[in-house]
Parts: C-alpha cells; sequence; structure tokens
C-alpha cells in the first residue's frame, strides 16, 4: 500500500484532502491522510493547528518525514507566506512569472527539510481559493447569483488564469470571492469544490495538475 501524508495549512486544506484529493488519489492505489501545521500545543497536550510560519511547518513537518515507507507532500498556499519562509524572499519576484516564483518557493522549502526522495512540496497558486474559478458557473449557480460568473471570469482572464490571479490584499482569490457578498466561507465551500471535481480544477490549473499528476504515479515509484 502507497501512503501519502499530507501537511495542510489550515482547516480547509485538510477538509480538501480528506473530501476530493483522498478519494481520488485511492482510485490510483493511493492512500492521502491530511495533518494540520502545529501552531500550538496546550497544557493538557491538544493541539491547535492552522498557519504556515515556517517554524511551525518545519517542526510539523518533521515527523512526517521520519516515516520512511510513506511518501509526504504539503499543501500550503503561496500568497501570504511569512518572510522568513524558505524561499519567500527571493520567490516573489515581480521579475519572473507566478509558476516560477512558486516553484522557486518549493524547491527552496524541499532544501531547507534536506531534500528527502520521498518529500514532494507544494504550494497552491497563488491560494486553493483559486480553484474555484476554474468553473464560475458552478459558483454562480451554487450562490443564486448569475451576475457572478461574469466576475469570476473577468477576473481569471484578465489574470490568465485562474492560478494568476494576484497577491494583492483584496484582489487574491479569496479577497476577491469574500468581495463578492456572497457569504463566501472557507471551510464550508468546500462543498462547492466537491461539485465543481476534480477533473475541471485540473483543466483549468496548471501547477495543480502537475502535481496531482505526480501523486498519481506514487503508486508505480520505485
Amino acid at each position: 500500500m502507497t501512503r501519502l501524508l499530507v501537511l495542510a495549512e489550515g482547516d480547509t486544506e485538510e477538509l480538501f484532502v480528506r473530501e476530493l484529493l483522498a478519494p481520488h488519489l485511492a482510485r490510483f492505489g493511493v492512500y492521502a491522510t491530511a495533518t494540520g501545521v502545529v501552531s500550538k500545543r496546550l497544557a493538557n497536550g491538544k493541539k491547535i493547528t492552522g498557519g504556515n510560519l515556517w517554524g511551525n511547518v518545519r517542526n510539523s513537518l518533521r515527523p512526517l518525514l521520519q516515516d520512511s515507507e510513506a511518501w509526504v507532500t504539503t499543501l500550503l498556499d503561496y500568497y501570504g507566506l511569512p518572510h522568513d519562509f524558505p524561499g519567500a524572499r527571493t520567490g516573489i519576484d515581480t521579475g519572473r512569472n507566478a509558476v516560477a516564483q512558486v516553484e522557486a518557493v518549493e524547491q527552496a522549502l524541499a532544501g531547507a527539510v534536506g531534500r528527502p526522495a520521498r518529500f514532494i512540496p507544494f504550494l497552491a497558486l497563488h491560494e486553493l481559493e483559486a480553484w474555484y474559478f476554474a468553473c464560475p458557473n458552478q459558483v454562480a449557480a451554487y450562490y443564486g447569483r448569475p451576475d457572478l460568473a461574469r466576475l469570476m471570469q473577468e477576473a481569471s482572464a484578465g489574470a490568465g488564469g485562474p492560478e494568476a490571479i494576484d497577491h494583492g490584499k483584496k484582489t487574491h482569490p479569496s479577497g476577491r470571492l469574500e468581495g463578492y457578498d456572497i457569504g463566501f466561507r472557507k471551510t464550508t465551500a468546500v462543498a462547492l469544490l466537491k461539485k465543481i471535481g476534480i477533473p475541471v480544477i485540473r483543466a483549468a490549473c496548471p501547477h495543480f495538475a502537475a502535481w496531482l499528476g505526480r501523486l498519481e504515479t506514487l503508486a508505480q515509484a520505485v
């Protein structure tokens, strides 16, 4: 059995793994489970999860990478990376396109943890919420707002695709969705991603597609 441990930034990412990614990968003989980034440990032993602070990500990755029989990947947002995150200062560089920027950060992350053979670093470009823009019509129908499809299509087309929607404080993907006044909530909207479906997200989001394609082949990896 091929196991995949996914370090997820927050509740939304954990839900995405459980509800969409894990069932999809199981068809390829890859069994994924999500673990949240531990941000705090209480005196009673309870763990508080969420966030992308480098120290927390690093400490949360360590026990996963010690499992020599499992593959490990991350599901973190590129948007909002703290400055001390590996590659963040050089990755966010207007001289390169967004894909090259995020790939630079992913490679820096791999280097920071010693480049283990079974580690596949991944950051959603620019954040998971970009994937809703893969199917504006479905989002508009879900929220009962026919005008929403046009607004989302214009945002995506103007940026060059869902994953290219930018880092601006009000114009990053989740900022746009919240600004549309539709009552968007990150965790509850995962049900909408299920309606959109992985094939549609994959077709519209090349960086996501490359990651998914790699994960689908893990059962055949030596």
